[in-house]
């Protein structure tokens, strides 16, 4: 089995936070309305969200304007990353539309400090049916289930794993999963 520990890490909310920079063309609000139906395992994709947020917004974004938009009102938690790499290996684990992967990956240089990532699409699943963690169990066998630790910001993706044996921690500020990953860390010497 592999020695190291895996943080599985969310993207949105955690990763990915607001940057508090104001922007008129996106409402955030209404995305977090329609990203519900995203969530609750409906085929819903980016496309549909773009077309649906152009509509309640009386706007007339192309997909590269409002993919582009979206991301510019949020920014990458280095300090987080850096926390967590220190001592433990990443997988990201999402629930991101398939058609904003590609995009995200690359300007954020996921690659760089994930050494895998495995979105919701890939399995056909979101996180909050809990046979995505069993799924993701299967593919990385050469893991003990106590290797993995889910951080995320929903409770019910969190509680989701668990229901597989996977531990969480409801992310709140870095300073939280600082404290929390060095009190896992010092359980696994004793």
């Amino acid at each position: 089995m592999n020695s190291n520990m895996i943080v599985l890490l969310d993207l949105g909310g955690v990763v990915l936070q607001p940057n508090q920079l104001p922007n008129s063309c996106i409402n955030w609000k209404i995305i977090n309305q329609l990203n519900t139906k995203y969530e609750s395992g409906d085929k819903y994709t980016f496309s549909e969200l773009h077309q649906e947020h152009n509509k309640l917004t009386a706007q007339q974004l192309s997909h590269d304007e409002f993919q582009s938009e979206i991301f510019k009102t949020l920014q990458v938690n280095t300090e987080l990353i850096e926390i967590i790499s220190n001592n433990f290996d990443i997988f990201i684990v999402s629930d991101n539309y398939k058609e904003s992967v590609r995009y995200i990956s690359e300007k954020y240089g996921f690659e760089e400090w994930s050494i895998k990532q495995i979105y919701s699409y890939d399995y056909k699943l979101v996180k909050s049916n809990p046979e995505f963690f069993i799924k993701l169990l299967q593919d990385n066998q050469e893991y003990d289930r106590e290797d993995f630790i889910l951080i995320d910001d929903s409770i019910t993706k969190i509680e989701s794993a668990a229901s597989t044996g996977i531990k969480g921690i409801l992310y709140q500020n870095n300073e939280q999963i600082k404290n929390e990953l060095e009190s896992i860390l010092i359980k696994n010497r004793q």
